[in-house]
């Protein structure tokens, strides 16, 4: 049912009107591009379609697609100007309240009535957070979203930078962890400091993604550079393995965000 949305949009493309979808994390818009690029390999040579995968600025894992047909092709560094996206800064006084984790502002968001597809990359500050969303509900949000949680906040529209990316992007803490193997109920457990057997009833019941997939085997194994992500509680970002504890224990090293 999603694709169909993406190969209406693929289809309805013409040479002077670009077409673009909601957005899809990496999982969907990885195997999307794949379907995709099955489809476009089989069309006429005169009526291909290019198409490109956009989230508001480089390394956005959300991303939308964009389809130009004929010679109407976009480069790099016109995407933030063609693609229907709008940058969102929010500010919130740190200093007298607990800072609001990715959940906090992903619920308060989706709990103004809008869909999950129309948000894309939310990325966490110190003193702001930024968030990508489409066009057409940017100005409702600055409107009407005046708390996260139970935190006061003021949203403006704002072009982003790469250096405020990278600050923000900075905000993951690096830490190293101690597991028992590279099972995934063993990685749960570990990162997100709870007992083993709540990390197997966890996976089970769905609550655990791996690379923005749903996994129920508590058994898979997780390699380096695979996204961990626990409903709830915030992802990981599987790093190095680093070694051995004097206990066989294996380090490795984690990129964890809330």
């Amino acid at each position: 049912m999603i694709f169909e949305k993406v190969l209406d949009q693929f289809y309805a493309c013409r040479a002077l009107k670009p077409t673009f979808t909601d957005f899809y994390d990496p999982a969907k818009w990885t195997a999307f591009s794949n379907e995709l690029a099955h489809i476009r390999r089989n069309k006429n040579k005169n009526e291909i379609v290019k198409f490109v995968t956009f989230g508001g600025a480089e390394g956005c894992e959300r991303r939308m697609f964009g389809f130009f047909a004929g010679s109407n092709e976009s480069k790099e560094d016109q995407f933030s100007a063609i693609f229907p996206i709008k940058c969102l800064r929010i500010c919130h006084n740190s200093k007298f309240n607990k800072m609001p984790r990715h959940q906090d502002y992903l619920g308060s968001i989706l709990g103004l009535g809008l869909d999950r597809g129309r948000i894309g990359d939310i990325i966490i500050g110190n003193e702001y957070s930024v968030i990508f969303v489409y066009k057409d509900i940017a100005d409702y949000i600055c409107e009407n979203l005046n708390l996260v949680g139970r935190v006061p906040v003021a949203v403006t529209q704002e072009m982003a930078t790469t250096e405020d990316l990278s600050i923000l992007q900075k905000s993951a803490h690096e830490r190293q962890v101690n597991v028992a193997s590279m099972r995934l109920d063993a990685i749960v457990a570990a990162i997100f400091r709870i007992s083993r057997s709540k990390s197997v009833a966890l996976i089970r019941s769905e609550k655990v993604f791996v690379n923005w997939s749903p996994i129920i085997d508590p058994s898979k194994q997780i390699k380096p550079s695979d996204m961990v992500t626990l409903r709830g509680h915030g992802r990981a970002k599987i790093g190095e393995i680093l070694g051995e504890t004097k206990k066989e224990r294996l380090r490795i090293s984690v990129l964890q965000s809330d």
